[in-house]
């Protein structure tokens, strides 16, 4: 696949900077994170080793997206179509809605993106154009929401919209569940730190906080806001989007390294250990 290169540079990149600094985490999880973490770091934990699975999938697959008209594609040459909630185990179940949505958004895609005839054709001159690939020979899920004939009359696909649908309430969904997680650990940490006389707790659970805050902030917006935009971009007809399309794939590359970097920085104890502990040995042997 012909991929432009500044698209596989920051592919990359991102790649390596989400399997270093998720790598170090992990490290620091297993050696600096103290009792007060309590099962939160076993969160934490799983979270890194999916980075690390997803960071591998990203470069072995790298999806380009394509928007052109009514039409949009996503290629790639790799060719396949509270508490208790906390206590040990149970974490798991934080996974269960991710594990639905994501069953969810495959079935609905592999329902109103599989690849036609008509809607290769349709994209044919604009990839090729732009990316100089054939839409008859790459891997791709695609959809075409509608056409205007020759006559002008307006020819609607009804499983592509009602497929877009089903993404548009899966993104609703993941930017509400942000929101509404974000005010109850809000006042979850409010509530248990004018209980706890612990100032250790309570500076711990104020770190953890902080940090679950910024961790929601970046997905939202280089990752849920850009797609959603993009992807209402062709019920608009809009004719030369270019390889702007990308911006959600670039957010997707960079995401797990600043999901990683945050917790790093924002934790006093890792922040410690990486910059005078870890940093520092590396300097020592350097010269």
């Amino acid at each position: 696949m012909s991929m432009p290169p500044e698209i596989q540079a920051i592919q990359f990149i991102g790649f390596v900077l989400s399997v270093t600094f998720h790598i170090v985490l992990l490290f620091l999880i297993w050696t600096k994170a103290t009792k007060q973490f309590g099962s939160y770091k076993i969160l934490m934990a799983s979270f890194s080793i999916f980075s690390i699975f997803y960071a591998f999938v990203e470069i072995v697959t790298q999806p380009i997206m394509h928007i052109s008209g009514t039409g949009l594609m996503l290629y790639t040459s790799f060719s396949i179509f509270s508490k208790e909630m906390l206590d040990g185990r149970k974490v798991f179940r934080l996974l269960i809605p991710v594990v639905f949505l994501g069953l969810v958004m495959f079935l609905d895609i592999c329902w109103f993106g599989e690849p036609t005839d008509f809607k290769s054709e349709y994209l044919r001159e604009s990839l090729k154009k732009l990316y100089n690939e054939d839409s008859f020979k790459v891997g791709q899920i695609a959809a075409v929401f509608y056409t205007h004939s020759p006559s002008g009359s307006l020819q609607i696909f009804w499983k592509e919209c009602i497929g877009m649908l089903v993404v548009w309430i899966i993104l609703f969904f993941s930017i509400s569940s942000i929101i509404y997680f974000a005010v109850s650990t809000f006042r979850t940490v409010y509530h248990h730190t004018k209980l706890r006389k612990s100032k250790k707790n309570c500076e711990i659970h104020r770190q953890l906080f902080h940090t679950l805050i910024v961790q929601s902030i970046i997905p939202t917006f280089i990752l849920f806001l850009p797609t959603g935009f993009l992807l209402t971009l062709p019920f608009f007809d809009v004719k030369e989007v270019g390889r702007v399309a990308n911006a959600p794939g670039f957010g997707a590359c960079l995401y797990p390294a600043l999901d990683a970097l945050t917790a790093i920085i924002m934790i006093k104890d890792f922040r410690h250990a990486f910059f005078c502990e870890f940093l520092e040995k590396v300097y020592v042997q350097d010269f």
